[in-house]
């Protein structure tokens, strides 16, 4: 067996990384577009097989959200600022909420199993709260 110097195999490290776990998708960004209407007072998300249905919503400050389970290992993890009170990893038959968010902004959501934090859309497991 021949061992090479780490010196040696820096260069290939990105290489390595690269070819580990799952694939970045082109395109995201760290906020999803907002959905176009008017906000609603309560939305529903469905958690499917590795994804959510709808993957962004409009509420009114103060509304709610639920996500009701459909797909077996998914989590609702909040990301970033502000943030809500996600749950781990669920199977169905499971609903988390009405979960309320009172303060307007941006609040960006992943499952931990099938999402890429901070980022949005290609086919990965994440999503968004717009609170008006």
């Amino acid at each position: 067996m021949r061992v090479f110097p780490l010196p040696r195999l820096l260069p290939f490290f990105p290489l390595l990384v690269a070819c580990g776990g799952y694939d970045v998708p082109t395109g995201t960004s760290n906020t999803p577009p907002p959905p176009t209407g008017n906000p609603v007072a309560a939305a529903t998300i469905l958690v499917q097989d590795n994804f959510y249905s709808p993957s962004t919503v409009l509420i009114s400050a103060g509304g709610t959200v639920t996500w009701s389970w459909n797909g077996d290992g998914h989590s609702v993890t909040s990301a970033g600022t502000p943030a809500f009170t996600g749950v781990a990893l669920r199977s169905a038959p499971f609903t988390l909420g009405p979960v309320v968010f009172a303060v307007a902004g941006t609040y960006s959501f992943y499952c931990t199993a099938h999402g890429v934090p901070g980022t949005y859309g290609g086919g990965t497991m994440t999503g968004a709260v717009f609170v008006q």
